[in-house]
């Protein structure tokens, strides 16, 4: 049994999966419901890459149900070894989320509640991000993962605005990464979505605004 985890566009057709060749198949977790496909010959080693071929049988498998009570826990831990591997994925994400540190007077241009991101180079001492703060009150950009999602579409696009600034990195702090697949922010730690808190002005985090929705947390 092996976690392997590589993102679908530079590894793997499925991204994240489990390779069971002891039994001939491959376990992935795809909105909460265990999947389980066939292996055999057609995991196949390209130039070093692994590709599970998209035809084949594949099946949903509830580890409660589908199975002998014996192999129950087996399943179990795959399905937990998948969720937790999607968490670590996205947190390998090169583009970090960031708020201005308190007290910093470099990042007094950033709205409060802006979402703010940027792809940091590892030693770097500097750093360009870019920001959305929803200025008019957009209600698509009502969440901070809509802000940060288009303040993200500026940053790999190089696009010319002035919601854009280079600063020293001890200027933010980083309080976790945007998944551009998912559309999603994960916090590093719950010191992180306290941070977050405060810059979104509430006293605790709503999970809601991590996850792009074009409308209002409810």
């Amino acid at each position: 049994m092996e976690l392997v985890m590589g993102m679908p566009a530079d590894e793997l057709w499925l991204g994240i999966y489990v390779d069971c060749p002891e039994e001939n198949r491959a376990y992935t977790l795809r909105g909460g419901v265990l999947r389980r496909h066939g292996r055999g010959a057609r995991l196949e080693i390209d130039n070093g890459r692994r590709h599970l071929a998209e035809e084949g049988d594949e099946e949903e498998v509830d580890p409660e149900v589908d199975v002998a009570e014996h192999e129950r826990p087996r399943l179990r831990r795959i399905a937990r070894m998948l969720s937790q591997a999607g968490v670590i994925a996205r947190l390998a994400s090169p583009y970090v989320v960031f708020v201005p540190r308190e007290g910093d007077t470099s990042t007094k241009g950033i709205r409060k509640g802006s979402g703010i991101v940027g792809a940091p180079q590892p030693g770097a001492e500097r750093v360009a991000v870019y920001y959305e703060g929803a200025i008019y009150e957009q209600p698509e950009l009502a969440r901070l993962a809509d802000r940060v999602f288009h303040a993200h579409g500026r940053l790999v696009a190089n696009y010319p605005t002035v919601a854009r600034m280079a600063v020293a990195r001890t200027s933010l702090v980083e309080v976790g990464t945007f998944d551009p697949a998912s559309l999603t922010i994960t916090p590093i730690d719950t010191a992180a979505e306290s941070a977050l808190a405060t810059w979104l002005g509430c006293g605790r985090l709503d999970p809601a605004e991590l996850v792009r929705g074009g409308g209002a947390p409810r």
